[in-house]
């Protein structure tokens, strides 16, 4: 029975010896490993500073929950002025729609003509206008033609000539398009956006952050500010949108309504002034087309208005409402890079890859060069006389 046990702890003592063994043989290298992980550490420094301050401005709304219909007072002084109000469709904004709105190509382009300060040149203008005025330097070349090389590559493959849209909306140029063609300098404006400008939810108080992480601070301050602006605009177009134009529509048609009534007004009482105290038949049948007209024209216009008055309170209802929580503010302090982040990532990386190649050098040897991996086990593992 003895015998069975020492059988069956065999291969776990062999186990527990192979990585004490191993242990002890990476700990003999510790010199190679201590070195490397200072050269991984010189090198994460060299980073670090190579890399520019980044400063981060951020600014927070609460988009405030608004009821489905008119209440309250609004509702009850609309009730006494005659105007029968109805609860508007429900169109909810749900928080995923901001970040989506922050990524469209409107916003971006909006976005793209704020002046901004940029910090090579020292001067304000706009993103777009900073891209077509930028010149490449021979640091830019070298970038595109060595680490940059695929994407140039990729560049040219895909380049494509420009489309002439004038030729395509020829057959109906009164038709205002419903796409948007990009300029390779709008692009590139978009990517700079897209990387300096992030909006994110705060779901722990529903809040909406908009952030603006650029190399001067004034940058950083006015797009966070000027994105939150421009993001709460298109967001308040969105949802006042089918109510917006209905309550256009029935400002038309209220005013053309009413010119009209003005005109039969105006005949009505322009033949009951000169048909004055006459008996006639064919007298009472005009005079009593023309007071048909006049009713019929005067109850059009009546409700013509209290339709135009739903849809102002509609409007009213739809426009969401926005609590500014933090506005933005100038930073003072560089959000990026982080001295500690990176000497903690150069020791880790170090270690990691100084001690990895050590235990991927004992398995290389163990499959093509077992005498080697024999000797060297052999040399560290522990012997008999050592555990007595």
């Amino acid at each position: 029975m003895a015998d069975l046990n020492n059988i069956q702890n065999t291969p776990q003592d062999e186990e527990e010896i192979d990585i004490v063994w191993l242990i002890r043989y990476v700990w003999a290298q510790r010199k190679t490993i201590i070195y490397a992980t200072v050269a991984t550490l010189l090198l994460s420094l060299v980073v670090y500073i190579s890399k520019p301050k980044m400063y981060t401005s951020t600014a927070s709304i609460l988009p405030v929950a608004q009821s489905s219909g008119i209440s309250g007072s609004m509702g009850m002084l609309a009730s006494m002025a005659g105007v029968n109000v109805k609860s508007p469709s429900t169109n909810v904004i749900t928080p995923d729609l901001y970040p989506a709105v922050a990524s469209s190509t409107p916003f971006m382009k909006k976005l793209m003509d704020i002046p901004l300060k940029w910090k090579d040149n020292d001067t304000i203008m706009s993103t777009l206008r900073y891209v077509t005025n930028k010149e490449k330097t021979f640091i830019d070349y070298v970038k595109a033609y060595t680490i940059g090389l695929p994407g140039t590559i990729k560049s040219l493959l895909n380049s494509q000539p420009e489309t002439n849209i004038d030729a395509i909306l020829s057959d109906d140029n009164s038709k205002e398009p419903s796409f948007i063609v990009l300029t390779p300098k709008e692009r590139a404006a978009i990517s700079i956006l897209s990387k300096y400008v992030s909006v994110e939810e705060d779901a722990k108080i529903d809040a909406i952050n908009v952030s603006a992480t650029c190399e001067v601070p004034e940058q950083a301050v006015v797009l966070a500010s000027t994105a939150l602006d421009i993001l709460q605009e298109i967001i308040t177009e969105y949802k006042t949108k089918r109510s917006a134009l209905t309550l256009g529509f029935l400002e038309e048609r209220y005013k053309e309504t009413q010119e009209e009534y003005e005109q039969v007004r105006k005949q009505f009482f322009s033949y009951k002034d000169s048909h004055r105290n006459m008996i006639d038949e064919r007298v009472d049948i005009e005079y009593q087309q023309l007071s048909d007209q006049y009713q019929i024209s005067y109850s059009i216009l009546k409700t013509l208005a209290n339709q135009l008055e739903e849809a102002k309170l509609e409007v009213m209802e739809e426009t969401p409402v926005f609590s500014v929580l933090q506005p933005a503010v100038m930073p003072h302090e560089k959000s990026s890079p982080k001295m500690m982040l990176h000497l903690v990532a150069g020791i880790m990386l170090g270690l990691i890859f100084s001690v990895g190649w050590f235990i991927v050098k004992i398995g290389y040897y163990q499959v093509f060069d077992v005498k080697k991996y024999t000797a060297i086990k052999s040399q560290y593992e522990i012997k008999e006389e050592e555990t007595t």
